[in-house]
């Protein structure tokens, strides 16, 4: 027997005989070509997997042979292969914390009243940490399901898994057809106080089928569902049922298919929604269908179908690969490659995994702890628009659950863990130096500072040829294309009526001066009327004598002259007071007319070095520009439809403006100019904008940022 078996300890278990509880099973499974033994506790409901090494300890202890009987049983059997007395004593430390094995002599009562108590306190210790989603059993719903199966059981197969292709198959091919009228103006809908009221009883019903699915998908595959209650999902109480018996299922598409119970339902229910809203008639009907499309769909997509978030989609991903506790063992391993490599602890077993495995550990964990944090945080600046103490609370609640209690947890195990007493010194200065070196960036190291944004090669006001009063354009002057000089005369109009309007005036001007010499000698009482009366004809007349000469369009600059039509359609065309005619395109340098939103003009105004410009299409070539002219208002009028975010531009419009040129934040206006040597680029192009503000450390960068989302959020 080699001397690595042996252990210092050995005394205090060797005679020791302990044996499975009676609420205990095995079922051996196969995870990715190889055995495993799972052991399921029907009392606490949870499930754990064994190696096959393990079980041979496991299936040997009856109760009535010592420990230290059955590890030289082992030993003498199998050589160097049997395990070691040190694996033995934490093999059974294991199932005792787990409350899986007991032993000749102990008070079973005791320990059950033990083992409630501690199952008790980790509830409320759970629902403690996780305020977001805390759970309250309330009934036992086995006897229920197994009345009531017979009923669904047709649903819990091949059939019910076919009518769900069907049924969402037609219902995605609706919704791709309705696409449009489905997502139009898709937040003011969710946020409707109407649509509120009615999500707060469809959300619970539906769930309540969600949970229902996996408690029948469970007894159809002879298992037991022990819980059922409420779980209070960012304090909104939707029901639930306890599904951990399905880990037991030696099949893993049997596993799957309880995990993925919920996910069918309410997909099924979203499909069938989706017609509904599509034939009924705009009322109660409608808007349900419409809430429960919304709650099928968006909910499983983002939250309940995500393998990334520990609900029923991942689930089903751990069931497909064969990987369980996939979270929990990527995070692990993530721990065991720090120590190992970056702390040198050599000395670390490493878990038992494939190489499959790993690569699914390495991608997760990271992935998962991304997508949770967005997740997390977006809910709690959700309620914060609403309950604006309970979304910071809930914002610092996940941060601390999410950096601040991981990395403590981190540093305590660096200066404690006896596994890394060889290395600790190692650890600890990698784990403060990169603290430290993290702290350093985000605080003392300045960071480039700069603003993005777009703008348009802008055409100058006076550049637009707009006609000055009404009439027929007669004749185009100047050719497409031809170059003009300020005051060349580029087109001329005909209004056929304005001069018999003249001729009219100018008599009706006579007939106000002879009154007015009549009232000076026979009636002085009504010369200031007469007066008044002449002043108004003569205004008049000036004004359509103006007219006249307005029907002469002149260039106003020198440039390219360019009808606002193509050839000689504007031609005998008719215009009113302020159409467009045609334009004349400037030579030298161009402008550009750019937007910058609220976040970031006082750094426009404050801190601006320099501006940086790439056109589309040119986006190699750098150009330096020069601000000229900033608005000191701002607007909601978009100068150009490029910068909205109908035609790719960062710009929101409102959706409920027809023209689209309403923005849904005010934003500023900003002048630039090219340099000289510029090579012309085409007017209404797209341009990029880099504001360069100089360098400010990180930290200080995302306080403005955040300090920004407060006040636009929620006005504090």
């Amino acid at each position: 027997m080699a001397e690595s078996y042996l252990s210092t300890i050995w005394y205090r278990v060797a005679d020791l005989q302990p044996k499975l509880r009676n609420h205990v099973t095995v079922h051996r499974h196969r995870y990715r070509g190889r055995a495993w033994y799972v052991l399921h506790d029907h009392a606490s409901g949870r499930v754990h997997r064994f190696t096959p090494g393990a079980y041979m300890l496991i299936g040997q202890m009856d109760g009535g042979r010592t420990v230290d009987e059955v590890w030289r049983s082992l030993a003498e059997a199998h050589d160097a292969d049997a395990p070691g007395q040190d694996e033995v004593i934490r093999l059974l430390s294991r199932l005792h914390q787990n409350d899986l094995i007991r032993y000749a002599g102990s008070p079973d009562v005791a320990d059950l009243l033990e083992r409630y108590n501690r199952n008790t306190r980790q509830v409320v210790k759970q629902n403690l940490l996780n305020p977001m989603s805390f759970r309250l059993p309330l009934f036992d719903p086995d006897a229920f399901l197994k009345r009531t199966l017979p009923w669904v059981r047709p649903l819990t197969g091949w059939f019910g898994f076919i009518l769900w292709l069907v049924v969402v198959a037609a219902g995605i091919l609706t919704a791709a057809m309705h696409w449009e009228e489905l997502t139009r103006n898709l937040v003011d809908q969710m946020l409707a106080s109407s649509n509120l009221m009615i999500a707060a009883i469809t959300y619970p019903v539906l769930k309540a089928l969600h949970e229902l699915a996996h408690g029948y998908l469970i007894r159809a595959r002879g298992g037991e569902v022990r819980e059922m209650g409420i779980m209070f999902l960012v304090f909104f109480p939707v029901p639930y049922v306890d599904a951990s018996a399905a880990a037991a299922f030696r099949n893993k598409w049997s596993r799957a298919a309880v995990s993925a119970g919920g996910i069918f339902v309410e997909t099924f229910a979203a499909a069938i929604a989706i017609m509904v809203w599509v034939s009924a008639e705009p009322g109660m009907v409608r808007a349900v269908a419409y809430n429960v499309v919304l709650v099928g769909g968006i909910s499983t997509v983002l939250v309940n179908g995500n393998p990334l978030l520990k609900f029923d989609g991942y689930y089903v991903l751990s069931d497909l690969i064969e990987i369980p506790n996939l979270g929990t063992r990527a995070n692990r391993y993530w721990g065991h490659l720090i120590q190992r490599y970056i702390f040198g602890a050599k000395q670390l077993k490493e878990e038992v995994a494939t190489f499959g495995e790993k690569v699914w550990f390495v991608l997760y964990a990271p992935s998962a702890f991304v997508y949770r944090m967005v997740v997390m945080l977006g809910i709690a600046l959700f309620v914060a628009q609403k309950f604006f103490v309970i979304g910071v609370l809930l914002a610092i609640w996940s941060l601390f659950n999410t950096i601040v209690k991981p990395l403590f947890k981190h540093v305590r195990h660096v200066v404690t863990a006896p596994a890394l007493r060889k290395v600790r010194r190692r650890a600890m200065g990698w784990t403060f130096g990169t603290m430290a070196v993290i702290l350093g960036l985000a605080l003392l190291i300045p960071l480039p500072l700069r603003t993005d944004t777009q703008g348009v090669v802008w055409l100058p006001d006076e550049a637009h040829l707009r006609a000055g009063t009404q009439g027929f354009v007669t004749d185009l002057a100047a050719a497409e294309g031809a170059r003009v000089l300020p005051q060349d005369l580029v087109a001329t109009l005909e209004e056929p009526t304005v001069r018999a309007r003249i001729s009219v005036l100018e008599w009706r001007v006579e007939e106000m001066r002879r009154r007015l010499a009549a009232t000076e000698v026979n009636e002085r009482r009504r010369t200031e009327v007469a007066r008044l009366e002449l002043q108004e004809a003569e205004a008049e007349l000036a004004r359509e004598r103006e007219r006249i000469a307005e029907l002469a369009v002149y260039a106003p600059i020198a440039g390219v002259f360019q009808p606002a039509l193509p050839g000689r359609e504007l031609v005998d065309r008719y215009v009113s007071e302020g159409d467009l005619i045609a334009y004349v395109l400037p030579d030298g340098p161009r402008q550009i007319r750019a937007l910058v939103s609220q976040d970031d003009i006082t750094l426009a105004r404050n801190r601006l070095q320099g501006i940086e410009v790439k056109a589309a299409g040119h986006l190699d070539r750098r150009i330096a520009a020069e601000l000229v002219r900033e608005m000191p208002q701002a607007t909601a009028r978009t100068p150009a439809a490029v910068l909205t975010s109908a035609a790719g531009g960062p710009f929101l419009t409102d959706p409920t403006d027809p023209e689209g040129a309403t923005l849904v934040e005010q934003a500023f206006v900003i002048d630039l100019t090219l340099p000289e040597e510029t090579d012309p680029l085409p007017f209404g192009t797209r341009v990029y904008l880099r504001l360069d503000h100089g360098a400010e450390p990180a930290a200080f960068q995302i306080w403005r940022r955040v300090r920004q989302l407060f006040l636009r959020q929620f006005n504090a």
